[in-house]
């Protein structure tokens, strides 16, 4: 197991891969390595564990380069548990609170609540493989999710579509480096002002129904943000497809 480790880690130094780098599938690399496939997977786990590399599942899998760090991909909107699941990354989740509350001025303006309408306000914790990863921070309309609070909130999304029959479609997205406070950082594992990256988002469903307003707040140094960009603003002939620069998947 040890030798075969190491012959993976020769592979990649020759071929100076990047984080993000596919080095191959593991059909093909027990072929290369002349070994059986039990043993490659046995390899495989000794670099997984040492945040070398990376499996994923699905189409487009395979074995890859990594640096530690798990890649969001803001050109679609997918769950967290979505994410993680398909980079071979074990995500658990707390749920810290779920509860119906008075709406912010400010997720009022998002929403377009009227006066007295209420929210859900639902707080996660994400532990990724073990370590803190992110602070989730949702409001949703009541109105249109009853009993929201009751659902299996692991995933939003995923509730959302099974559920209340609602998909996402259109989610708009700022970015921002921010620090943990005392709270955060107990809550993460992290130090107190260790960097965050504050992810705001509002998002609505096929109707034009605004069905989220959130922030999410990811470790910094555990994170990769994947943008897709369409050339120079202005050429007309490079201009992606209306409301095609966030696609659900």
């Amino acid at each position: 197991m040890e030798e075969a480790a190491a012959r993976l880690r020769a592979m990649m130094r020759r071929a100076e891969l990047a984080p993000g780098d596919r080095l191959g599938d593991e059909r093909t690399l027990a072929a290369e390595l002349g070994i059986p496939r039990a043993r490659l997977r046995e390899a495989l786990a000794v670099l997984q564990a040492e945040g070398v590399v990376r499996r994923r599942l699905g189409r487009g899998g395979g074995v890859f380069a990594s640096d530690g760090r798990i890649e969001r991909n803001l050109n679609t909107i997918e769950g967290l548990p979505d994410i993680t699941r398909v980079q071979g990354v074990h995500l658990t989740t707390t749920v810290l609170r779920a509860e119906i509350a008075v709406p912010s001025p400010a997720d009022r303006r998002a929403l377009g609540l009227a006066e007295g309408q209420m929210v859900y306000h639902v707080q996660r914790l994400r532990m990724a493989d073990g370590t803190g990863l992110s602070l989730e921070d949702t409001r949703a309309p009541a109105a249109l999710f009853p009993d929201l609070h009751r659902q299996d909130l692991t995933s939003f999304y995923r509730c959302l579509r099974e559920v209340y029959g609602v998909e996402p479609k259109v989610s708009d997205e700022s970015v921002e480096v921010t620090y943990a406070d005392a709270e955060q950082a107990r809550l993460l594992g992290v130090p107190p002002a260790a960097p965050l990256l504050r992810l705001v988002r509002r998002t609505l469903d096929g109707r034009g129904r605004a069905i989220e307003a959130g922030t999410e707040l990811f470790v910094a140094d555990r994170m990769r943000l994947h943008l897709r960009r369409y050339g120079v603003v202005g050429d007309p002939h490079h201009a992606p497809a209306a409301g095609g620069d966030r696609r659900v998947r």
